[in-house]
């Protein structure tokens, strides 16, 4: 599919889709089309309803099924074929509460950093909370000390936005700029300092560090989920949290609500805040608490 490859990019790019999510829309673009080994305008609707069924049968996960669907939707969007989908609901992404790190575990990571520039990679983006695109993609420049603020430029969404810069971070970062000089990136390739720092590299220094650390199930944007949770477990409003975040919509940071930790929330069960007693009318038995009904 050359020629429509090359016209769904650019449609895409028209849009303002960002180019990871056009590269992950054309993959799979790529693997539908191939499936049937034809051109995606040959395949009908009951074809497109019959490979949905396939992936399901093949227990396909949700968010790959979510993936496909997405990428078929633009597709046929662009060529005035929604009703393609008609008959094909979206696929129900299960909700899971992400995990969080605590503040031992964090200082845990810092601690086995090896080198003054991971430990500024991994503080920046727990103080920040950052993704780790947007701390891989700074520049020199988007770190103004004197406002202690960072400008964050073409975040998931496209837009810019302001995160905070905290004072033992500010203090970090320019440790590191006095030992590695950046000229452009903050955290450049070491093989190209006109080049960011791959992602790839970050994601896999954060493994093993957390391996070395004995924490179960973290990974880089785990630090991001800590900063937000750890920041409503303050008492900080949860509309700031969701523009420190960048977030468009408030119900992408309500998810945090049920990521508090529930013995900082001085929340008391309501039996605990009655009168009744569960503990009367019971003796000891042969070692087995036994209820006694009175007579």
């Amino acid at each position: 599919m050359g020629a429509l490859r090359d016209a769904m990019i650019d449609d895409m790019r028209l849009h303002g889709y960002s180019k990871k999510t056009i590269d992950m829309y054309v993959k799979y673009m790529a693997r539908y089309a191939a499936h049937f080994g034809k051109s995606p305008l040959e395949i009908s609707p009951e074809e497109l309803r019959s490979f949905f069924i396939g992936l399901i049968d093949k227990g396909t996960s949700p968010s790959t099924l979510h993936n496909y669907y997405s990428a078929i939707k633009v597709f046929y969007r662009f060529h005035d074929r929604d009703w393609y989908l008609d008959r094909i609901p979206p696929p129900k992404i299960p909700f899971r509460i992400p995990s969080v790190m605590d503040q031992s575990e964090i200082q845990a990571v810092l601690d086995r950093c090896r080198t003054l520039r991971h430990k500024t990679i991994f503080t920046l983006i727990y103080s920040a909370g950052l993704r780790v695109s947007e701390a891989a993609n700074l520049r020199c420049s988007d770190i103004d000390f004197k406002r202690r603020i960072i400008h964050v430029r073409s975040s998931k969404n496209g837009k810019d936005r302001f995160t905070i810069l905290g004072d033992k971070t500010a203090v970090l970062i320019e440790r590191y700029l006095n030992r590695y000089k950046p000229k452009s990136y903050l955290f450049y390739s070491l093989h190209d300092i006109a080049r960011p720092i791959p992602i790839r590299q970050i994601q896999d220094t954060f493994h093993k560090l957390v391996l070395e650390a004995k924490i179960q199930g973290a990974h880089v944007h785990t630090l991001r989920h800590s900063f937000a949770t750890h920041l409503l477990e303050a008492d900080t409003n949860l509309f700031y949290i969701m523009k420190l975040l960048g977030h468009t919509s408030i119900n992408s940071t309500i998810v945090y609500l049920h990521m508090q930790r529930l013995d900082m929330l001085s929340i008391v069960s309501p039996l605990d805040a009655s009168s009744i007693v569960v503990d009367r009318g019971l003796e000891l038995e042969d070692g087995q608490y036994l209820l006694t009904i009175a007579s």
